[in-house]
């Protein structure tokens, strides 16, 4: 999957509700194609403008301007553009009430615990698999069917909201991306836009300004 142009971004900020945090990401219109993940939270999308379809483990939906719809927390999933013209967006996320996607199966929550537990992004699906008893290729079947994900792109989703939580509490950039397990402060930015639309360094700024 091609990243997102470099000058395209959405626009992250952190609000107060009841005196809690509440993140939120918006986009004006735009062919936004953003890779399979997950959030902490529930989220909550208000599409603006345009067509977009939402890709679930289950299936797919096409939303639409107007629609206000609920991604649970820990679902696996991704928006992609219906048509050129792209669409708009805001959503806005609950507190969170997972640290992993949501379980499905033991095989699913047994791999992805042994993948946080991995210092680094080298996934070892071998590893994985023999940790299982199963080999290579049934679990990554398995966990695809019950996930909606690979093993290796979940990886990277765990250690993407390990950063998060220490970019929200202002650790510089280039320090999480080493403590959360990326090669460098490149290789998060690049999977951050990948998967966000924005920097980790806006991400940091949002919760910066909240404070």
């Amino acid at each position: 999957m091609r990243d997102l142009p470099a000058l395209v971004r959405t626009a992250f900020a952190v609000s107060r509700d009841a005196d809690e945090p509440v993140e939120s990401i918006a986009g004006e219109r735009h062919a936004w194609r953003f890779r399979l993940h997950f959030h902490a939270g529930d989220e909550i999308v208000r599409v603006l403008a345009g067509r977009a379809r939402l890709r679930l483990p289950d299936g797919c939906r096409e939303v639409a301007a107007g629609d206000t719809l609920v991604v649970p927390a820990g679902v696996v999933h991704r928006f992609e553009p219906v048509d050129r013209q792209g669409w708009a967006f805001v959503s806005r996320f609950a507190a969170a009430s997972h640290t992993t996607a949501r379980r499905t199966a033991s095989m699913a929550a047994q791999a992805a615990a042994l993948l946080a537990q991995r210092p680094s992004l080298r996934t070892d699906v071998a590893a994985v698999a023999r940790s299982c008893a199963v080999s290579e290729g049934y679990l990554s079947r398995a966990f695809r069917r019950e996930t909606g994900s690979s093993l290796h792109n979940f990886h990277v989703l765990l250690a993407l909201h390990r950063a998060k939580a220490l970019l929200r509490r202002q650790t510089p950039v280039a320090e999480a991306a080493l403590a959360a397990g990326f090669y460098d402060q490149a290789h998060l930015n690049r999977e951050f836009v990948r998967t966000y639309g924005m920097t980790p360094a806006a991400f940091r700024s949002g919760w910066a300004a909240a404070a």
